[in-house]
């Protein structure tokens, strides 16, 4: 399951799916970001990040984080046979980290990375906002490529 809905809804969602998801492997892509005249911000949810978030919510699933710096502009147009990006993959167990990487791997162009547990995802989440500036001031989708792996 993959939980890609705004910041503002993310608890409230999670919260109503917890049933569901109990037992089944969660990968949150949900990036906390604020927005004011100057840009996008990152924000510090109280849990340290969206996906510790998802983690205290989601009691009995197995929480990744995963595809936060992925533009949906490309992945929504067909005619783009490739993606040139690295997902950074975040975890507690490695079993599921590896689901994700293997599944990131699918998509042409793709490679998942580890990145560390999920203590470590504010970071990974909160780089958004430097995307997001990055990709209007060059009116691109960039996105991360991890070197020498």
């Amino acid at each position: 399951m993959i939980v890609a809905v705004p910041w503002d809804g993310h608890a409230k969602t999670l919260e109503s799916l917890r049933e569901e998801l109990a037992g089944k492997l969660v990968i949150d892509c949900v990036n906390p970001l604020g927005f004011d005249k100057k840009g996008a911000y990152a924000l510090k949810p109280e849990e340290g990040s969206a996906a510790e978030q998802a983690a205290a919510l989601l009691p009995d699933s197995r929480v990744t984080a995963a595809f936060h710096h992925l533009s949906a502009v490309l992945l929504q147009d067909e005619s783009i046979e490739e993606i040139d990006t690295d997902v950074l993959v975040l975890g507690e167990a490695r079993a599921d980290t590896d689901i994700v990487q293997a599944l990131a791997g699918r998509i042409p162009g793709m490679r998942g990375i580890f990145a560390g547990r999920l203590r470590n995802a504010h970071q990974v989440e909160s780089l958004v906002a430097n995307l997001i500036s990055v990709n209007r001031r060059y009116k691109a989708h960039a996105g991360l490529r991890t070197t020498d792996v």
